[in-house]
């Protein structure tokens, strides 16, 4: 993962913060299960908490103006944080792949929308766009496969 300094981060607007809590997550996730794989348990539980360490700021993040779509994401944050706690208690390699499976199509949705927004708005007012866009307007998240 690129390592930003910390003046690009103050400068980063709330969507792009969030995009990056998205790769950071991630990236954690997919260490851990390679961790869990070479049997290197410790290593996956470190990653693990920061997975659920994430999990905890990306709901803290939450705008509830957003309406449903808000407690939806709640809903499926407060799922992956658990399903990661059972995970790492029983080693289980197919509960973090589940969760993996849900935050990537969350993750996507959450570009696509980013890059509708500037494409509608430009990069002066990405602000603005992302809250008519997905505020006001139904979202459609499919994280089943």
């Amino acid at each position: 993962m690129r390592i930003y300094e910390e003046q690009e981060i103050m400068d980063m607007k709330p969507q792009e913060l969030t995009a990056l809590l998205y790769q950071a997550f991630l990236e954690k996730l997919r260490a851990s299960i390679k961790a869990l794989e070479e049997g290197d348990a410790v290593g996956s539980n470190y990653l693990l908490q920061g997975c659920n360490d994430i999990l905890e700021r990306l709901g803290a993040g939450i705008n509830y103006k957003a309406g449903i779509i808000a407690d939806q994401l709640e809903a499926l944050y407060s799922f992956c944080a658990e399903t990661l706690i059972e995970a790492n208690i029983k080693k289980d390699k197919a509960l973090m792949e589940q969760v993996l499976t849900i935050m990537e199509n969350i993750s996507q949705a959450w570009s696509a929308a980013m890059e509708i927004s500037d494409m509608e708005t430009g990069s002066n007012n990405k602000l603005g766009s992302y809250e008519d866009h997905l505020y006001y307007q139904p979202a459609n998240v499919d994280i089943a496969e």
